[in-house]
């Protein structure tokens, strides 16, 4: 393997994981008085946080193994995000019917379609944010249990990041998260699982995240490991680029 010549950190916001401190003082109220949320409109809400969509296109040109790890951190924000705070099964929408979700600000907007019903529903969906990339996509909720204020739910994705300047991401990820809505120290929704990433610039990889929150991973280009992840996603993932030459 080529010797390592250098490395260069990038830090990857995957704040919605580290979510607790004051938000998580009403976690016993929400619980109690919350109502059933809407998987598709959730999951559509998640797609539209594309901060690190920005930050990816940024990089797809020259490093793209780091546009790849970015995108990588979106996706990890998106299941995040679409799972936190439930406190019970989510509603699911009839077979066939597509629920539109449009950005707050910007002119982002999701679209998410129910493909099969409950006990374990599936969803086709695709985001499009002006300018950057267009996500498409599949979901399914492969297993679920509530039990009181406890939830543990399997979320398999399928995803495809096409960006304006031609560079694709696919990432396919395992995830599954378990909550305690009424804990009220670190965060309430804890993840943990796999995802395999590869990018049209030949870039391979593969992120693992224990039950603890920490995080590895390495994305490699042929024979040279380009870069890995490390962390925690309670402190945050860092992305290290290699930068490999002669052995």
């Amino acid at each position: 393997m080529a010797a390592i010549l250098g490395s260069v950190l990038r830090r990857l916001a995957v704040a919605a994981v580290a979510a607790g401190g004051a938000a998580v003082a009403t976690a016993g109220a929400r619980y109690v008085g919350s109502k059933r949320i809407n998987a598709a409109e959730r999951l559509g809400e998640a797609l539209l946080d594309s901060q690190q969509l920005n930050v990816a296109a940024g990089y797809t040109e020259d490093e793209s193994e780091a546009a790849l790890a970015a995108c990588t951190a979106y996706l990890i924000n998106v299941a995040h995000q679409s799972a936190a705070g439930i406190a019970g099964p989510p509603a699911v929408d009839s077979v066939g019917f597509e629920r539109k979700v449009k950005a707050r600000k910007g002119a982002g907007q999701a679209s998410v379609i129910t493909t099969a019903p409950e006990p374990e529903p599936r969803w086709q969906f695709e985001m499009d944010a002006p300018g950057v990339a267009r996500v498409s996509g599949s979901r399914r909720l492969l297993s679920s249990k509530f039990s009181g204020p406890r939830v543990n739910m399997r979320t398999p994705d399928t995803v495809s990041i096409r960006f304006e300047n031609g560079y694709v991401a696919s990432i396919e990820s395992d995830l599954e998260f378990t909550s305690n809505l009424i804990q009220v120290t670190g965060p309430r929704t804890q993840v943990h699982g796999t995802a395999n990433v590869s990018d049209n610039r030949g870039n391979v990889g593969r992120l693992r995240i224990d039950a603890g929150g920490g995080v590895t991973g390495t994305v490699t280009r042929g024979a040279n490991i380009v870069g890995r992840f490390e962390g925690n996603l309670g402190a945050g993932i860092t992305f290290r680029q290699y930068s490999p030459g002669a052995a």
